[in-house]
């Protein structure tokens, strides 16, 4: 079998985690629109005063660095799925399709995209995760691999210890649309290649937890869930608290220890990724109001990805609404929660009417052909 899954035969818990996971994108990409003023840590504003110092750290070690790992076990995780159905040939495809859309979407929208790093990822590992090729890796094997990747990553992670003076997206800061337009290939590529480097571990890890088939049956592996919740929102907190406290204006590392507190960020990003991810399965355990809704708005989730991108650019972009020249961050990551809302609400109910949405339409026919839908 190389065709894709029905709506009617997908797992509810990936999807409640897809749909809950754009609420932390929405929260983790907003902030970079505030370009008006110095930028300090990880892209977000210097000189936060107030109540905005309180987000800036709660997002710092709680969402900031751990969305994007998070996003790529799940994209592991469906990656071991289509695995189990489909051949090298068809990974590989379904990798040059994300890498494809996730270039149209960072040349002509936001280069911050990290569709076309999944995408990237995929395309190299599609012949070490595959069912039963040749040359398919042991979970083991690739658990090996994410922990080399991984500590590269931090490692390269040091630089972050210090503010950044630029934006993370410098073009977002840009007075007209052609001067962003023109910044955002060069913007997208850098983008692509260091985000492929830092998630292709949570990729290697999301296919292994895909073999274990904890996330299709969560209500019987709720102590491992439990162990991930804890252990990784505990350490995400832990390694993440310095350059959180730098970041809100609390203190100043010095260039040894803010290395080390950027180093730190990053493997508690890792950790984060996978508490977070050990949070939503316990949620898909249970049976609660708004469940089903977030869950099938999941189902829809690269479509939101890249609406979230547009209604930000339209209403934050110097060259455009402007808002994030007088916003400050709480103010922008409510607004970014009221559009994951909006999302939630009308795509959750398309999909439950058995609507795809346009993007995982297009994903499906480029991979499997013509035919599907």
């Amino acid at each position: 079998m190389t065709g894709p899954t029905g709506l009617a035969a997908r797992r509810v818990t990936p999807d409640l985690a897809r749909g809950l996971l754009l609420a932390l994108i929405a929260v983790a990409n907003v902030h970079l629109y505030l370009v008006a003023r110095p930028i300090g840590y990880r892209g977000y504003p210097a000189g936060l005063e107030g109540v905005d110092r309180v987000v800036a750290v709660v997002q710092m070690v709680l969402v900031d660095g751990r969305v994007y790992p998070l996003f790529a076990a799940l994209v592991g995780y469906g990656l071991a799925r289509l695995a189990e159905r489909a051949p090298p040939p068809v990974l590989r495809r379904r990798g040059l399709v994300l890498l494809g859309i996730g270039a149209l979407h960072g040349v002509l929208v936001f280069p911050g995209d990290i569709i076309g790093a999944y995408g990237l990822v995929i395309v190299l590992i599609a012949p070490a995760v595959a069912g039963s090729a040749p040359g398919t890796a042991s979970s083991r094997g690739l658990l090996a691999a994410a922990g080399a990747i991984a500590a590269f990553g931090i490692l390269l992670s040091t630089g972050q210890g210090t503010p950044q003076g630029t934006p993370t997206v410098p073009s977002i800061a840009a007075r007209t649309f052609g001067q962003a337009l023109a910044a955002h290939p060069e913007e997208w590529l850098a983008t692509t290649v260091f985000s492929a480097l830092l998630t292709a571990p949570a990729v290697l890890v999301g296919v292994v937890i895909g073999r274990t088939g904890t996330l299709d049956d969560p209500a019987a592996h709720r102590r491992r869930l439990t162990l991930w919740a804890v252990a990784g929102l505990g350490a995400s907190v832990l390694l993440g608290l310095a350059l959180a406290l730098a970041g809100a204006g609390t203190w100043t590392p010095g260039v040894a220890a803010g290395g080390f507190a950027g180093a730190a960020h990053t493997a508690g990003g890792f950790a984060g990724a996978l508490g977070l991810l050990g949070v939503m399965g316990l949620l898909g355990s249970l049976s609660w109001p708004g469940r089903d809704l977030i869950a099938a708005s999941g189902t829809w989730s690269m479509t939101l990805y890249l609406a979230q991108s547009v209604v930000f650019t339209a209403v934050f972009a110097r060259f455009a609404g402007d808002l994030g020249s007088a916003a400050g961050l709480a103010t922008a990551s409510l607004i970014g929660l009221l559009v994951w809302l909006a999302g939630v609400l009308a795509a959750g109910m398309l999909a439950l009417g058995g609507r795809r949405g346009p993007a995982e339409i297009l994903v499906r026919r480029l991979t499997y052909g013509r035919g599907v839908s």
